[in-house]
């Protein structure tokens, strides 16, 4: 059966020593993901679920290693970010998701607090006031024209704000100005870290990787991404149907109807982690558990079919496929099994990084970033 707590979104904060970086200025790659913002820079890397919650009364019990809260300095207003906002989640919690989910979710006040929370994890341990920070991130390869602006809207200007990460509270003060920002296509970020290895230098098939035919297949949670190489003309396509999204609207669908019950999607995160789903009888007062790994596994299979058919016409195109992303890597021996007959290499977007495939984009964001500001390898 299938595992689903492969499919929930990933929590952690990690440190690490030894990240090249570019001389006096400090870079973040950042991928403010639907389902997740996703962050490397010269300190390590982080991921935590895109989903807070306004904290009304007060918290009580300790706070544990990758609890988060955000506190705006000028309002007072505090939320509780990412798993620690998640466990306030039911089957019957009712959210707003076009917030979250929705093209507009940038205006989204929520924005605001899940990206700050990114910045203050990026900057923790670095003393700054904004002027030697540099983000660099990127969109889906269709929503650049429409959303660059947006996202620079919340990205450019002063942000003052207070985080706790566990029992430690930091405050911030940081101005992030226009020239400090670059919003690059999605999947580029993913080619640019297969060309640099874990001490930034370019790896031995660079060349190769980028005088083939290629498809970058970036699935995400809202969308899949496919940037295509053929014959050094690039064409770039992004399917908001196709994403994790999808798979996880159909599983509920599925389990709504065989018990009438609507799970929103930040409420699937949970059951994902625990396998199971709970319907609650208000007239006998009694609760009954279901797995849901039937559901996934129906729901994941048709969606990935559906990928699979979409990229038909490249197969005998392409000489490698790229699969990243989260829903990529979901897919990934899937696609290679029933791709083994011809004869496109299918590899992973992570091949030449230790970590999951969910940080290729925001990886290669930084790479990028630190060769232009002057990083040699």
């Amino acid at each position: 059966m299938i595992n689903t707590k492969s499919f929930s979104t990933q929590s952690e904060i990690r440190t690490k020593v030894g990240i090249p970086k570019a001389g006096g200025m400090h870079v973040i790659g950042l991928d403010m993901g639907y389902s997740a913002p996703k962050g490397f820079h010269e300190n390590g890397n982080f991921v935590f679920p895109n989903y807070c919650k306004k904290i009304n009364g007060d918290i009580f019990g300790e706070l544990t290693k990758n609890d988060l809260i955000h506190t705006n300095i000028a309002t007072g207003e505090k939320h509780c970010v990412g798993n620690m906002a998640m466990k306030s989640l039911n089957e019957e919690s009712v959210v707003a998701e076009d917030a979250i989910f929705g093209r507009n979710h940038y205006l989204d006040p929520s924005f605001m607090v899940t990206f700050e929370t990114a910045l203050g994890i990026s900057l923790w341990d670095i003393k700054t006031d904004g002027s030697d920070v540099f983000l660099q991130t990127g969109l889906p390869p269709e929503y650049m024209v429409r959303d660059a602006g947006l996202l620079r809207s919340v990205i450019v200007g002063n942000h003052t704000f207070k985080l706790s990460i566990g029992q430690v509270t930091k405050t911030f003060d940081v101005t992030i100005t226009d020239d400090h920002v670059d919003i690059m296509s999605q999947p580029m970020g993913t080619l640019n870290s297969l060309l640099y290895d874990e001490n930034g230098c370019r790896v031995s098939n660079a060349q190769e990787l980028m005088r083939s035919n290629l498809m970058i297949f970036d699935g995400g949670f809202g969308t899949l991404d496919k940037f295509i190489i053929i014959a050094n003309e690039a064409s770039k396509t992004t399917d908001g149907n196709l994403g994790m999204k999808r798979v996880m609207e159909e599983t509920r669908k599925m389990i709504q109807e065989d018990f009438d019950i609507t799970i929103s999607i930040p409420a699937m995160q949970k059951i994902l982690k625990t396998g199971k789903f709970s319907v609650n009888d208000m007239l006998s007062f009694s609760e009954k558990e279901y797995p849901v790994d039937s559901y996934l596994e129906r729901a994941n299979q048709l969606v990935c079919n559906e990928a699979l058919e979409s990229i038909r016409e490249y197969v005998f195109k392409i000489n490698y496929l790229i699969m990243t992303g989260g829903t990529g890597e979901a897919w990934f021996e899937d696609f290679k099994t029933r791709l083994s007959g011809a004869k496109v290499k299918v590899i992973r977007g992570n091949q030449n990084s230790n970590l999951p495939a969910i940080y290729s984009n925001a990886r290669g964001y930084y790479f990028n970033r630190i060769t232009k500001l002057g990083y040699k390898g």
